[in-house]
């Protein structure tokens, strides 16, 4: 069957149409069904080579992850205060509130510079260069806090250092998802949650290990440290395949068969199933422009764009109202409420191994488990714990009552870990348009970080002696937030699950209610005006299966 023959035209009920060969939607339909019938071993032992690019580029989070983790733990380091801190009335030292809140959003401002840069720079020069521009910058930026000599400058070096790491942030969730079939997409994604348990991990450990370190290299060292990552992931990413959709979006077909050859084990694509692969990627592009032909950030606005800008939004929006802001101030939570410097900051290496912990075991239900009903379980999960904690803050002299609140802060971690952080990277991942993928993440973390530039102001004040001084009793406040965030996820999360992208987009211009979206049929190759001899079904399903055998 010749592609010369006709072009068909693809209709869905949300009244798109998008002009293929009848060849292609065969070619497209093929692909699809056979993404979906892998399962995860057989899709590793075919797209590993996926896995290991997508797994590579995300370790850049742990540098934020590192960081994240030795600016909270160090607003309780000795020799640290010796250099930042002041002291109060009775001679102790401490970072007032407002510089640690400073600092810490010092970061945030300097990701949101970073965020708007990669949803600039993405669409047009692709993940790899930008990766590879903002690995040499964060190099750099490394001298100034590792130089640091007053609060000041230490603001200044967070800032900076948080461009990059605003890119790697989006980039890493967009290529994760690009790259990636559909049995591994959730994985993957999932795996940036990790990188940033990695990095709190081994900052923790260091932080511990500075305790016996007298001197400023007690504090210095570890902001050394951050020099391990960019020459080796640089090196190494100079030999990453660029994002087949990037390519396909660019009008390079060519290139973008190599890029899938390179992710796919040697000698597993013949040249039809490149073609087939191909063909399901420009349908889904021809999906998305029949909806919105753009790909800029007022694009996420329009039709049903907006709806996912709003829901991938929120949702990641929500790590900071779910509570889990309590578990990055550990140490100082702890030494407020009464405990040792050594034991805090014993605890907090405690904490923060759940998100390793948590993190893999979140693999064992990503697979199998809806993406809303983990999301909506997690936040359940943690408003008992906070519940908890903020009864336990009215006890804060009470010994037994301030362990207590160091065991409730393992577990608060864990079921964050195992639930909303890192399905929070899969949905980022999978629901917004390929077209606009890159700007949606963009504009998500965004709300992410001007929330958290709220809560950061908040959180130093709740816990402070010489502030609000609200110890445990803030999880109460969290338990607030959680249980709004719960009631938005039910109502507007929808579910991801084993769906392609081209079914995604045609579940959301129908309007498709969240809670339906797992149990709504969806055929995105349903064809309208084909000629005669495709009237009959079976001579329609035996190209298809012609097409898959070959």
């Amino acid at each position: 069957m010749s592609d010369s023959i006709a072009v068909e035209t693809v209709r869905h009920t949300s009244g798109n149409h998008v002009q293929m060969s009848a060849s292609n939607i065969a070619q497209a339909h093929a692909s699809a069904e056979t993404q979906k019938s892998m399962n995860f071993r057989t899709v590793m032992k075919i797209y590993y080579k996926a896995a290991f690019w997508s797994a590579i580029l995300s370790l850049a989070l742990v540098m934020e992850g590192y960081d994240l983790g030795v600016i909270n733990s160090f607003w309780a380091q000795g020799e640290f205060l010796k250099r930042f801190g002041v002291p109060d009335a009775t001679g102790k030292l401490y970072v007032p509130a407002n510089w640690q809140a400073a600092v810490n959003n010092a970061a945030l401002v300097g990701e949101i510079i970073g965020l708007a840069l990669n949803g600039f720079l993405s669409p047009r020069y692709g993940a790899k260069k930008v990766y590879l521009g903002a690995m040499v910058m964060m190099a750099a930026a490394i001298f100034i806090p590792v130089f640091a000599t007053d609060v000041k400058i230490l603001f200044a070096g967070e800032l900076i250092c948080g461009i990059p790491w605003g890119v790697f942030q989006t980039l890493t969730t967009a290529y994760a998802a690009d790259i990636c079939p559909i049995a591994l997409r959730g994985y993957m994604t999932a795996f940036v949650n990790l990188c940033w348990g990695i990095g709190l991990t081994i900052a923790s450990g260091v932080v511990r290990g500075a305790i016996s370190i007298e001197g400023q290299w007690s504090w210095r060292m570890a902001y050394v440290i951050q020099w391990a990552w960019p020459v080796p992931l640089f090196i190494i990413v100079l030999f990453a395949p660029e994002s087949p959709w990037y390519l396909i979006r660019q009008g390079r077909p060519e290139d973008a068969k190599n890029s899938l050859r390179r992710l796919a084990k040697d000698g597993y694509y013949s040249e039809e199933d490149l073609d087939a692969e191909l063909a399901l990627m420009q349908h889904t592009n021809e999906l998305e422009k029949a909806d919105v032909a753009g790909a800029t950030f007022a694009d996420c606005f329009k039709k049903s764009n907006l709806r996912r800008t709003e829901i991938v939004s929120c949702v990641w929006g929500i790590q900071y109202f779910c509570g889990q802001p309590m578990i990055n101030y550990t140490t100082s939570f702890l030494a407020n409420a009464g405990l040792s410097e050594t034991n805090s900051f014993n605890i907090n290496l405690v904490v923060t191994t759940m998100f390793i912990i948590g993190t893999v075991c979140s693999w064992i239900f990503l697979g199998k488990v809806s993406r809303r009903h983990i999301y909506i379980a997690g936040c359940g999960g943690m408003a008992i714990a906070l519940g908890v904690i903020g009864i336990l803050g009215f006890f804060p002299n009470n010994h037994g009552a301030i362990w207590g609140l160091g065991v409730l802060l393992i577990i608060l971690n864990f079921v964050y870990n195992i639930t909303v952080g890192p399905t929070c990277y899969t949905i980022v991942g999978e629901l917004p348009s390929t077209r606009v993928r890159q700007q949606s993440v963009v504009i998500a973390r965004a709300v992410y970080l001007c929330v958290g530039v709220v809560i950061q102001q908040l959180v130093p004040r709740m816990l402070s002696p010489e502030e609000w001084n609200w110890g445990g009793r803030c999880g109460l406040f969290f338990l607030g937030t959680n249980l709004i965030s719960t009631a938005y996820c039910y109502f507007r999360l929808p579910d991801t699950r084993g769906r392609t992208y081209g079914e995604l987009e045609i579940l959301f211009n129908d309007g498709v209610p969240a809670r339906k979206f797992a149990s709504t049929a969806v055929d995105e190759f349903q064809l309208t005006g084909v000629r005669q001899d495709w009237v009959d079904d079976k001579a329609q399903e035996k190209y298809i299966e012609d097409i898959r055998s070959s």
